[in-house]
């Protein structure tokens, strides 16, 4: 099976390709799923710059996209960032809406410390750990299907950083995955990046398995054309099964 259950189009600030040009080479490449998920944002700093996005106007946009390109299975996706911070506020705007994915996803440690983009310097010990820990409350606390890029704040790197004292808090992220039927993502963002791996890496994805783990899902994360198409190659070199995720009971 080919899919990306992590893509962003012309809704998305950030994003600079549009959902025709990514449902036209879905198609051409025949894939069988993908997943817009735009981002919904919602911490006072973000929604100062950027905004709040229409969620009708989204809706109806996945829905001509659909009717467009009835060929492949188009689903209407959301990545809702830094969740845990902003859960009732964001539940309340997207009840009725029906969004599938719903990634849930860890932008920013601090309010002025977001370790999505390049950082000035890498994070301390203590920083590394506070990031973790806020992926653990979003995976205790919210309603999300996948937990998305865990481990983002490495994209920019060159090299790999000691992580080990994060290893008993990631064990208690994945056992909450776990109980919880939430789907680990394999981001492929950090293959365009400096740090050329695969987020979360090899060595946390048999983690996961070991501690009983079999829940995934495929991410290019891309906000560009030419960051979508691999997904599937990705997979079968991890040895990931390519099973898209379902809506979770």
């Amino acid at each position: 099976m080919k899919y990306d259950f992590h893509l962003h189009t012309q809704f998305s600030f950030d994003s600079r390709m549009t959902g025709d040009e990514l449902l036209g080479k879905a198609v051409k490449l025949q894939y069988d799923e993908i997943a817009i998920t735009e981002h919904l944002d919602l911490l006072p700093q973000e929604l100062s710059l950027y905004g709040l996005p229409s969620l009708n106007k989204y809706q109806a946009y996945i829905k001509a996209l659909q009717d467009k390109f009835p060929e492949i299975k188009l689903h209407k996706g959301i990545e809702i960032g830094d969740y845990h911070q902003v859960r009732d506020f964001a539940q309340n705007l997207i009840e009725g809406f029906d969004f599938f994915p719903i990634l849930g996803s860890v932008h920013f440690v601090s309010e002025h410390l977001n370790v999505a983009i390049p950082l000035k310097k890498p994070l301390s010990p203590i920083e590394m750990q506070e990031y973790y820990l806020h992926n653990l409350k979003l995976a205790s606390t919210c309603e999300i299907d996948v937990l998305a890029h865990l481990g983002v704040y490495k994209r920019y790197y060159e090299s790999a950083p000691d992580e080990s004292s994060a290893l008993p808090i990631l064990k208690d992220i994945f056992q909450v995955m776990i109980e919880r039927g939430i789907a680990l993502e394999i981001n492929l963002s950090s293959l365009r990046k400096p740090y050329q791996e695969v987020i979360p890496e090899p060595l946390f994805i048999q983690m996961y398995r070991d501690l009983g783990g079999s829940l995934f899902s495929l991410g290019s994360d891309a906000h560009v054309l030419d960051g979508f198409g691999d997904a599937h190659l990705i997979a079968e070199k991890l040895g990931i099964p390519s099973i898209a995720p379902r809506r979770r009971i």
